[in-house]
């Protein structure tokens, strides 16, 4: 399976498509099963132990990669038809849809097992989780969506009641990653903003990225991983404000 393991980046962006490296190392877990590599949270597909998840339609199919050379279909699991983007954690996968969120226990790697959903208005929503929360951003689409724009905070305690504790409102946002006591959140015009989680249940907005409308973002290891229409830059984020490391055009 070591052909698999992601580094740094799994995430599907309009214009990159799929952007991963490999390596030797590079598991992470959020008290649960081993995950490999780090996804945005507009990835459409994700690797836990040794399964390859991947949205396809209104299901999600497994394959395992136990044999890095021969990959194999496994089993679908029926979701819904609008479903969008698929996060780890812990035991459970996260599924980002155009009207909800869906909640599978994965603590079977092989089985996942659809337990609950957290429904809102018809939107783009990417979710990340940590600590007990999950962060969905909802943005409007044109004519197609009027939802406001905003990010939700939704209690996960209750794997199996997740209940909306907070509404913030945003101006368009996008992709989000959380590391640590910071969340960071794409938000159109507006740049990346970041929020201090250190109270998981009430981001407070400590400062902004100016300059940057982005699609999705990454944070790991003190470094920010940003995705425009046209660009992969990275940003380091151990210092205030962030400084810009690098600029890759495509």
């Amino acid at each position: 399976m070591n052909n698999f393991k992601v580094l740094v980046i799994l995430s599907i962006a309009s214009l990159f498509g799929l952007l991963a490296a490999c390596s030797e190392s590079g598991s992470s877990s959020d008290n649960g099963n081993s995950v490999t590599g780090q996804g945005g949270s507009t990835a459409r597909m994700t690797i836990v132990d040794d399964y390859l998840y991947a949205i396809s339609g209104r299901t999600v199919q497994l394959f395992d990669i136990s044999d890095a050379a021969a990959p194999a279909p496994w089993v679908k699991v029926p979701v819904a038809w609008d479903i969008e983007t698929l996060f780890p954690y812990g035991n459970y996968l996260l599924i980002g849809a155009e009207t909800g969120m869906h909640i599978l226990d994965n603590s079977n790697p092989a089985q996942p097992q659809y337990i609950a959903d957290f429904t809102h208005a018809r939107a783009r929503d990417p979710v990340v989780a940590h600590n007990g929360y999950a962060y969905v951003t909802l943005k409007s689409d044109g004519d197609f969506f009027s939802v406001a724009d905003q990010m939700d905070v939704i209690n996960l305690f209750d794997i199996y009641n997740p209940t909306l504790v907070k509404t913030l409102p945003m101006q368009g946002p996008g992709g989000l990653s959380v590391d640590g006591s910071r969340l960071y959140v794409c938000d159109d015009v507006a740049g990346i903003k970041l929020f201090d989680v250190t109270d998981p249940a009430d981001p407070v907005i400590v400062e902004s990225i100016r300059d940057v409308n982005c699609n999705d973002v990454i944070a790991r290891d003190g470094i920010l991983y940003v995705i425009t229409d046209d660009q992969l830059r990275q940003y380091d984020i151990s210092v205030s404000p962030p400084v810009l490391l690098s600029e890759l055009s495509t």
